[in-house]
């Protein structure tokens, strides 16, 4: 059976399609995908871009892979010498060109043995131009936003045309481009004539064919008619397939993944210092060893430092094993005050390359004016800071950001057959007036006496609909009558979903059986996205406290590892995941601190399993 290469269409970076051949690869071995990547000479994200059901951290043994046989000579059109400046990444040059680090690497082989450092001349490949027939690709596409990379001869009336925007407007986009040279990249921005059929630029997905065997096997997987096709694709009609035409298909959503690992980028060989600064307490038990193991297991506070303190120490016990070196230094703040400021005293904190903790909001803003003139990074492990300043990472998610999540979800699958209601005790005001304004044909339920009356509900239900309730409270009893009230709906034939914004109040307290018949959907800060091999016999290690602990403390070391400055990080372009929590730290400029924005959303399936639900990348 041929094989259709499913590819996306990014709205800010085209897909430029190349000329290729592809083949298939049967991974055997405990291969990773930098492996076979490097085996066929290709990027990680070729191999990623053509298995959509592949990510960096899938267990590839016993999967067919599909490996596109890039041709350099038909790609590469010439190299560009370049001067490595000071604080400068191979991160940060292979952004500036529009390039991967890999392909850096290849064409730079001296970067296979040894870092990167000021003053080395790097070879960047220049990308050749794509044909008449690509560049016709491109313009008839839906992307609003990209960057075009300047070819020799090319005026910028050839440009503007071919993209369907005027000379004026093209400069207006770039005014520092009086003169265009070969290599410059410029601007482009559009607006996206709308389509006779009812699909957006979101709702479509870009299918590559070659053959017209692979359109009628694409009409029948995707159960596609001739009509849909024609409308969606003119040129389709004319019946001329070249190896690179691109089908527009009707699609729910297009997702991409975003996760970065950062140990691709790891550019530092030096050893690090490391400070982590919580509340042991063990001074409580310094007279007691008959006592202490008991002691410290009723001690909650001294508990939940304990397993940040394990997690952080398994988790610079991995960092070593990738070559990473840390010396991580542990201070009992004692949940003291005056401890801290000893602590303070005796120790320069600004010699370290990042401080972990504390947890307490008092100690927190101690550190937080001790480190306030220095830049090294403050990452606050459990809790977020009561005041702000640059160098300080909230490394858990607001409620906002997870509130955000929820409007998001919704806008990127809402419908005319999804009836929206709002449930809510009108404690949360801020989302109840951002669910609005999003949503403002939303109808909101309000509870008499701040409780839930079943009539209230029936009153806003509708049969021929898929009922949608968002529901935002921290009371116990409200939740539970609202699950119950919508199984007793759902039990007379209608058909409705739970969302809510967070899922402290529902957690362990209803029978996943309940929520998955409701479809039940929420956001939260931490979710097992890993299968971790960690001694059972070991009850620390089932802590969410010590895998809270080596998840931030594994993040600091690989940004510290990979950038010149920890702060830089804010502006990679995705997120970084471990075991239960994933970082995307934006530095907020209102407010002068970096949070970090990263949640999860998911989703109670009918066999009772949990799924990620990825939104698309808008």
């Amino acid at each position: 059976m041929k094989k259709i290469i499913l590819t996306v269409l990014f709205f800010v970076f085209p897909l430029v399609l190349f000329s290729q051949n592809f083949t298939t690869y049967n991974v055997e071995s405990e291969e990773d995908l930098e492996k076979i990547a490097q085996k066929f000479e290709v990027e990680t994200t070729d191999i990623l871009n053509y298995n959509p059901d592949v990510s960096r951290y899938t267990n590839l043994k016993g999967k067919t892979l599909v490996i596109p046989l890039l041709k350099s000579s038909e790609q590469v059109k010439k190299f560009k010498s370049y001067n490595v400046s000071p604080k400068e990444t191979l991160y940060s040059i292979a952004k500036q060109f529009q390039v991967e680090v890999e392909t850096i690497i290849r064409y730079n082989s001296f970067l296979k043995s040894r870092t990167l450092d000021v003053n080395d001349v790097l070879q960047i490949p220049i990308l050749k131009q794509p044909t008449n027939s690509e560049n016709q690709s491109i313009k008839n596409s839906t992307f609003s936003s990209l960057k075009h990379l300047v070819q020799p001869k090319e005026t910028k009336y050839g440009i503007a045309k071919t993209y369907g925007i005027t000379v004026e407007k093209l400069e207006q986009l770039n005014p520092d481009k009086d003169v265009l040279q070969p290599g410059d990249y410029v601007v482009i921005k559009r607006e996206i004539e709308q389509n006779s059929v009812t699909q957006t630029p979101n709702d479509l997905s870009y299918v590559k064919v070659q053959t017209e065997d692979d359109v009628n096997l694409l009409k029948k997987q995707f159960k596609l008619s001739e009509e849909v096709l024609k409308q969606l694709n003119p040129a389709y009609q004319y019946g001329n397939f070249s190896s690179d035409f691109v089908l527009k298909i009707p699609k729910k959503n297009v997702t991409v993944d975003k996760r970065i690992n950062l140990v691709e980028y790891i550019k530092k060989a030096q050893p690090q210092r490391i400070a982590l600064t919580l509340p042991f307490n063990l001074h409580k038990f310094a007279y007691d060893s008959i006592k202490k193991p008991k002691a410290l297991l009723e001690e909650r506070i001294t508990r939940i430092s304990l397993d940040l303190f394990e997690g952080a120490r398994a988790a610079v016990d991995s960092a070593k094993k990738i070559g990473v070196f840390v010396n991580l230094e542990a201070f009992d703040t004692a949940m003291s005050q005056d401890t801290l400021n000893e602590i303070l005293e005796k120790n320069n904190f600004s010699s370290f390359d990042a401080v972990v903790g504390p947890v307490l909001a008092n100690n927190i803003e101690i550190m937080v004016n001790e480190l306030r003139q220095d830049s090294v990074p403050l990452v606050l492990p459990i809790t977020n800071s009561p005041i702000n300043t640059k160098q300080v990472f909230n490394s858990v998610p607001l409620d906002r950001f997870k509130e955000e999540l929820i409007i998001t979800y919704i806008n990127q699958n809402m419908n005319d057959s999804i009836k929206l209601s709002f449930l809510s005790d009108s404690l949360n005001l801020n989302f109840k007036q951002k669910f609005s304004y999003s949503f403002p044909e939303a109808a909101h339920v309000e509870m008499t006496e701040s409780y839930l009356q079943f009539e209230e509900l029936k009153q806003v239900i509708k049969q021929d609909k898929i009922n949608w309730f968002v529901l935002d409270t921290k009371d116990l009893g409200i939740a539970e009558a609202t699950v119950n009230y919508l199984e007793a709906l759902r039990k007379e034939g209608f058909k409705v979903k739970l969302i809510m914004p967070s899922n402290t109040v529902l957690a362990d307290e209803i029978s996943n059986f309940y929520l998955a018949r409701l479809d039940y959907l929420y956001a939260t800060t931490s979710f097992d996205v890993s299968n971790y091999n960690l001694d059972s016999s070991n009850e620390a290690y089932h802590s969410k406290y010590f895998l809270r602990g080596f998840d931030v403390m594994l993040d600091v070391i690989l940004r510290i590892a990979s950038t010149d400055n920890f702060i830089e990080t804010t502006e990679l372009d995705g997120f970084t995941e471990y075991f239960q929590n994933k970082f995307q730290y934006e530095y907020d400029a209102f407010e002068n601190v970096n949070y970090n924005t990263a949640a999860y959303l998911i989703e109670y399936q009918k066999d009772l399993t949990l799924k990620v639900i990825q939104l698309s990348d808008d």
